[in-house]
C-alpha cells in the first residue's frame, strides 16, 4: 500500500508541475520602427551605454519610454512610424513573428526621407525565471532606399533578462547617400499581461536553465 501510495503522489506531483508550467508568463511586446535623425537618437539615449551586437549591423540601448516618445516627437523626425503594433505573447523559446512595412501603409508623406520598404522576419519569446522577465529576439531585418538599394541586411538578436519599465532599441545607420544622417530604429517595449497570466496560458512552454547573452 505504501509502495501504491507513493506512485500515486509521484502522478500528482507531476500534474501540479505540469499545470504550474502551462500558466506561463504572458507579456504584450509594443513594436514600433522608425527613422529619426542621429543627433536626436544621442540627445535621447545621451545617458545609456550602447551595446553593439556581434555579427549585427545594429547597437542596443536601453530607454525610457518618455525618451522614445521624445524622439518620436522631435523636429526632423520622420512624420509617421514605418510599422507599429501591438502583440501578446506567451511562448518560451520563441513563437515566429513577421513585420514588414512600406511608405504607402506607414502613411508617410511623399517627400518623406525614407521612401523605401523592409521589415524583419524571425521570431521572439517570453518567459519569467525567478522574479525576472526574459525575453528572447531573433531577426533578420532588412531595409530599402527610395531607388530599392538595399541599406540594410542584418540580424539582431537578444537573448536577456529585460529591463522592465524600460524599452530596448536598436539603432544604426540608414544613409541615403548625400542625405542628412539618419538611424533606422526598432523599439520593442514589453510589459506583462498579468491579467491573461492568471487564467493560464496553454501554450507557454518551459526549458531548462540555460546561458543568456548577446549575440
Amino acid at each position: 500500500m505504501n509502495k501504491a501510495a507513493s506512485m500515486v503522489s509521484l502522478v500528482l506531483v507531476g500534474v501540479l508541475a505540469a499545470g504550474c508550467q502551462s500558466q506561463g508568463t504572458v507579456a504584450q511586446v509594443h513594436l514600433r520602427v522608425f527613422e529619426v535623425p542621429a543627433h536626436v537618437l544621442r540627445l535621447h539615449a545621451a545617458d545609456q551605454k550602447p551595446h553593439k551586437l556581434s555579427n549585427s549591423a545594429y547597437v542596443l540601448s536601453v530607454v525610457t519610454p518618455n525618451d522614445l516618445d521624445a524622439m518620436l516627437r522631435a523636429n526632423g523626425a520622420n512624420q509617421g512610424l514605418l510599422t507599429e503594433r501591438t502583440r501578446v505573447i506567451r511562448d518560451w523559446p520563441a513563437v515566429a513573428d513577421t513585420w514588414v512595412y512600406s511608405p504607402d501603409y506607414a502613411g508617410m508623406a511623399q517627400n518623406s526621407i525614407c521612401r523605401g520598404g523592409g521589415g524583419g522576419v524571425g521570431s521572439l519569446g517570453v518567459r519569467e525565471r525567478g522574479r525576472n522577465l526574459e525575453v528572447r529576439l531573433d531577426y533578420m531585418v532588412s531595409h530599402n532606399s527610395s531607388q530599392g538599394q538595399r541599406l540594410i541586411d542584418s540580424q539582431i538578436f537578444y537573448e536577456h533578462s529585460y529591463p522592465e519599465g524600460q524599452v530596448l532599441l536598436f539603432h544604426t545607420p540608414s544613409n541615403e547617400g548625400g542625405g542628412s544622417s539618419q538611424q533606422h530604429v526598432i523599439a520593442f517595449e514589453i510589459t506583462r499581461d498579468d491579467r491573461m497570466s492568471a487564467f493560464g496560458a496553454p501554450n507557454s512552454r518551459r526549458q531548462t536553465p540555460e546561458v543568456l547573452a548577446y549575440r
